[in-house]
């Protein structure tokens, strides 16, 4: 009893706050009122100005906010990625705002953000439905991502969401169309993306009525999300192109053919079905191949260029998907491999599967053949250009 009465104290307090910030907001919020005739305050979503700024987060997934942010302001329309984090002392990535989780459970540091995004935003996107304000953090069984919707309505700000993959992905779905897909065989790792995505796939319906954006990062994932919009992933071409100048593939005529495996999860990236391939090829002494999941080694993303200008050929992944791994490795002039499915479109990856892996790999290290293809793919589509066009075309503003 006494800590139904604390929690019930609490949120009261949280209310207290939030009514005094909403009040506080009117007063000085430039947007434009109507029905004033009915004594009632309405707030109307604002047009774009023609340079709009943006936020984009809470995830900063594989930097993705960061890189968008950094298109956009290059094109002139000012952005910030936002990142929340259970332990920022090990992020991998740089974000323009960066939180730890128990700060933002301060009050205060939540209302700073939604006065920094009522004065100087226009449009932010949301990262896998993760909330960024809950100023009313209610508990009404809803899903939280609707407190800051209805927040962004109140403040006129447009806004949209992004999936970057597991966080929507149809896993039963995936499974029945792919052979290879990881999600065969059930596991805890596996319920737990099931859960979330179940999750953020009930809220599409409130999206779509609301029409709200909404945005997906790998094509495959327009097989779960149909009405989504494609919003391509950004990488660092200038430093991986660097790589390419460099450090081109087969510099020793007669050398072993370098390759480099480098999967973030093992049982997402199929590695039980590629790894003994290129342990037995390493043995036999046709390949070069340092494990890093039998070292238990991790690189830093920092890292990994010097790890691609040490590799000919550079392997995903069985799931299907064309992330921002294989782009990466597309522009540093690198050999890759990949399962492609129809709906991955025209790229310049060498198409596997666990029949056809061993051979392929064969193959190349004889042929040696040079990558032409992979750094213009990577510039034309991954360089930040077309995801400016994309949002330029959902939230219409010129660039």
């Amino acid at each position: 009893m006494n800590y139904l009465k604390a929690r019930r104290r609490y949120y009261l307090k949280q209310r207290k706050l939030f009514d005094a910030w909403k009040v506080r907001f009117k007063r000085e919020s430039r947007l434009r009122i109507i029905s004033r005739k009915r004594k009632a305050i309405a707030f109307v979503r604002s047009p774009l100005r023609r340079k709009p700024s943006f936020l984009i987060g809470p995830t900063n997934s594989a930097n993705q906010g960061t890189l968008w942010s950094r298109a956009l302001t290059h094109a002139g329309l000012p952005s910030q990625s936002l990142r929340i984090s259970g332990d920022l002392a090990n992020e991998w990535f740089t974000s323009d705002f960066a939180l730890n989780q128990s700060d933002w459970r301060e009050f205060q540091k939540r209302q700073e953000l939604a006065d920094l995004v009522a004065s100087t935003k226009d449009v932010l996107l949301f990262e896998s439905l993760r909330p960024i304000f809950r100023l009313l953090n209610a508990k009404d069984g809803r899903n939280q991502i609707l407190e800051d919707f209805e927040l962004m309505e109140l403040m006129g700000k447009q806004f949209g969401v992004i999936f970057h993959g597991s966080d929507i992905r149809d896993t039963k779905s995936h499974a029945a169309r792919n052979p290879y897909s990881p999600f065969h065989n059930e596991s805890p790792d596996l319920e737990k993306l099931q859960v979330r995505s179940a999750e953020n796939a009930a809220v599409l319906p409130l999206l779509r009525e609301k029409k709200i954006p909404i945005f997906v990062t790998t094509k495959d994932l327009l097989l779960d999300v149909p009405d989504a919009h494609w919003l391509p992933v950004t990488i660092d071409f200038d430093r991986f192109q660097q790589v390419a100048k460099t450090a081109p593939i087969f510099p020793e005529p007669a050398g072993k053919m370098r390759v480099l495996f480098l999967p973030s999860r093992s049982w997402l990236k199929s590695a039980e079905l590629i790894e003994p391939v290129l342990i037995k090829l390493r043995d036999e002494g046709l390949i070069s191949y340092h494990s890093y999941i039998a070292n238990g080694e991790t690189l830093m993303h920092s890292e990994i260029p010097d790890a691609m200008a040490q590799a000919d050929l550079v392997i995903d992944q069985l799931l299907g998907v064309v992330g921002v791994f294989p782009i990466e490795a597309l522009a540093a002039g690198r050999l890759v491999m990949s399962y492609l499915p129809p709906e991955a479109g025209e790229i310049p990856i060498i198409n596997i599967s666990p029949k056809t892996l061993e051979s392929e790999i064969r193959r190349i290290a004889h042929e040696r053949p040079k990558q032409v293809a992979g750094v213009e793919y990577a510039s034309r589509w991954h360089d930040g250009r077309e995801s400016l066009r994309a949002l330029a075309e959902v939230f219409g503003f010129k660039i």
